[in-house]
């Protein structure tokens, strides 16, 4: 019995070796493999192979947790692959390591420059910088941040300054190249790319980036010559490395927008085109760029490929994804609202009212911030996503109570009682129709017709790029749209509504040539359509990140010249509704209104200017008076002043200063609001 207790501890005993000595040889081989694993890493980062490096790196990581070279190759490949949240995870775990590691502190500066925080950015790379001074890396990420802040300048004062260091600095060769292509100077920029190509050798790398300076050529000054050799040097990258990201994703792209422009001239021209066959050719190519990670710009031009096929569900799922990856992006929110809108999506889809329930959340937040027109926006985008909301539709009541928008108080009333015929909302409505009677508009027989508004009509043009490749393919078009819908929420003009915008300016650009063709197509659309546009609003739009900046110009389009420039941008994850506000706000300011009198009194005049343009009791309105002179029989113009005594929403009753002015006006008096304007500080 003990001599076979003996043997059975001695055979354990042996079990035990065994496995401590199995467990000190794996030990050996997992940090062989370790360091293997991370050399393929780095060879793979060098070839531009991103996704294969990331494998890499993250394998070396979990077989050595402590492996810093890793952790800073996996950071560059989550960089390189747009994945900014876990790039930062991978640099900040390097610098816990090691605080002076000037690699992870570039790191870090160019994943800010990316997203947007230039400041934070640059001062990462002066960090970097004042610990080793010659690191090209950290001078690179400084232009590069200039650069994105539109500081050209700046940026290529630095440019210079490595390309004297090492005149074949692979990047900043490329960058220059960029800001020359910008410039309209493409021989020049040529001649750059091929110096990077000769740097690089024949590489995917090189000829992709030879394309994409074509590439933002052809999108710049519309020159199919670009766009050929464009195509042609990414067939070159993609001979050499056929699954290569960054040119199979770059080809899908500009198969869109040469699409986009076969379709403005096929619009321009009358003809047709075969949509489905060359936006399948560009997701075939989106498709091959797929990796182990879902890049967010690729799968947004995926969503906008499957929108020109047809295929609005696949669309909307590509959207959601990226919404839900990315909740901050209000690109991809605002996008994925009017998708479901335009495209008809049951009112009670699931995601309408996921988002419309989101949007009164952030009318929530605005209201304990007292910023009221961003609550009435974000009710009414509740509203267009779930129009069955009557919480949502009580509230704007409410708003519009405060308002004294009575008519348009008693029509959202209106609306709750025809989708809900309940005794409370009849008794609502009793009321206020009682009420009514002490009012303007009441007393004057206009709460049963539409009072005729003489307020200017505004479009808005989709945003050109301005030869930018932009993370969201189509965030012009997005913001045109939600500017549209801003403006609604305004008096003193008219916006063409947004399903009447998708028919006429969904898809003219504005862009060099184009426009003159552009106010051409929409001057033939007012008249066959008996659509009168006072106003058009373009320009071009630059996005990084949730940093949006529009620069906007106005247009009369009776006197064809441009009335107002201006810029607007902001950041975050409300950037698309403030932006748009903003723009909405300067053009009620900017855009020039008037009335006529529609009703002449005793004493005054009713005027159809009223509370939702802004014009209250003791307002002052203006009546040019023409006469001749008695002494030169010139004509003279002189203003009459007229004082507004009672306002409703849509009307107002004004008696003017001098009296005797009531012998001259007539129902085709043109009135016109006086403007107080301060006085500018003389310096």
């Amino acid at each position: 019995m003990n001599r076979g207790r003996s043997l059975i501890l001695c055979f354990s005993l042996c079990i035990i070796l065994s496995i401590s000595f199995s467990h000190h040889i794996f030990r050996g081989e997992s940090a062989e493999n370790a360091i293997s694993l991370n050399q393929s890493g780095w060879k793979n980062l060098e070839n531009e192979d991103y996704n294969q490096a990331l494998y890499n790196f993250l394998a070396s990581i979990r077989l050595n947790p402590s492996y810093v070279d890793s952790r800073l190759g996996a950071g560059k490949a989550y960089l390189s692959l747009g994945v900014y949240d876990r790039a930062l995870d991978m640099f900040t775990s390097v610098l816990k390591f090691d605080n002076q590691s000037v690699d992870a502190l570039t790191g870090v500066g160019m994943i800010l420059a990316e997203t947007g925080r230039f400041s934070d950015s640059i001062s990462y790379f002066e960090k970097a910088l004042a610990i080793k001074e010659s690191s090209l890396e950290a001078h690179y990420g400084l232009a590069y941040s200039y650069y994105k802040m539109d500081k050209k300048l700046w940026a290529k004062r630095r440019l210079n300054t490595i390309l004297k260091i090492n005149p074949y600095h692979f990047e900043s060769l490329l960058l220059l190249a960029d800001i020359k292509t910008e410039e309209g100077r493409l021989k020049e920029a040529r001649e750059l790319v091929e110096k990077a190509i000769d740097a690089k050798g024949q590489s995917p790398v090189g000829f992709a980036r030879y394309g994409r300076i074509l590439f933002k050529n052809y999108i710049l000054e519309n020159d199919e010559n670009s766009l050929t050799e464009a195509r042609e040097y990414y067939a070159k990258s993609l001979s050499i490395k056929p699954d290569y990201f960054i040119a199979n994703f770059e080809m899908g792209l500009i198969e869109l927008y040469d699409l986009e422009n076969k379709i403005y001239e096929a619009t321009i021209s009358g003809s047709t085109i075969d949509v489905v066959n060359q936006s399948t050719a560009a997701l075939n190519y989106l498709k091959k760029a797929e990796g182990t990670l879902k890049n967010p710009a690729l799968l947004y031009a995926q969503a906008v490929a499957y929108e020109f096929i047809g295929d609005k569900n696949q669309s909307a799922e590509n959207l959601l994804k990226l919404y839900k990856a990315n909740p901050s992006d209000s690109i991809v929110r605002s996008k994925l609202e009017d998708f479901l809108v335009l495209k008809e999506f049951k009112s009670a889809h699931p995601t309408r009212v996921m988002l419309s329930g989101e949007n009164i959340a952030l009318a929530d937040k605005s209201l304990r911030e007292s910023l009221h027109n961003k609550v009435i926006y974000y009710l009414r985008r509740a509203l267009l996503l779930n129009p069955i909301n009557k919480e949502v539709r009580e509230r704007l009541i409410n708003y519009y109570s405060i308002l004294d928008y009575n008519a348009i108080m008693i029509d959202e009333i209106k609306n709750l009682l025809r989708q809900y015929p309940e005794i409370k909302y009849q008794e609502m409505l009793n009321i206020e129709i009682m009420k009514r009677r002490d009012r303007l508009d009441y007393r004057e027989g206009y709460t049963l017709e539409d009072i005729q508004r003489d307020v200017p009509v505004v479009l808005v043009m989709n945003f050109d790029t301005n030869g930018k490749i932009l993370n969201h393919f189509d965030a012009g078009k997005t913001l045109a749209r939600n500017i549209t819908f801003a403006l609604h929420q305004n008096g003193r003009m008219k916006a063409i509504n947004i399903k009447d915008r998708e028919e006429i300016a969904s898809i003219l650009k504005t862009n060099g040539d184009n426009l003159a063709k552009s106010i051409k197509k929409i001057k033939e659309y007012s008249e066959a359509n008996n659509q009168k546009i006072d106003y058009i609003l373009f320009g071009d739009i630059a996005e990084v990140e949730d940093y949006i900046k529009l620069n906007c110009k106005l247009l009369d389009l009776q006197r064809d010249f441009i009335i107002a420039e201006f810029s607007e941008s902001t950041k975050g994850k409300e950037a698309v509704a403030e932006i748009s506000l903003s723009v909405a706000t300067r053009l009620y300011d900017i855009i020039p209104y008037s009335g006529h009198a529609i009703k002449i009194k005793e004493k005054g005049i009713i005027v159809n200017l009223g509370l939702f343009d802004g014009i209250k009791n003791g307002s002052q309105l203006i009546y040019f008076r023409t006469t001749t002179s008695r002494k030169t029989k010139d004509l003279q113009r002189y203003i009459e002043l007229l004082t507004v005594k009672e306002s409703d929403t849509f009307i107002c009753y004004a008696e003017p200063d001098n009296p005797d002015l009531m012998n001259e006006l007539d129902t085709s008096s043109v009135i016109y609001p006086l403007k107080n304007r301060r006085a500018k500080k003389i310096e």
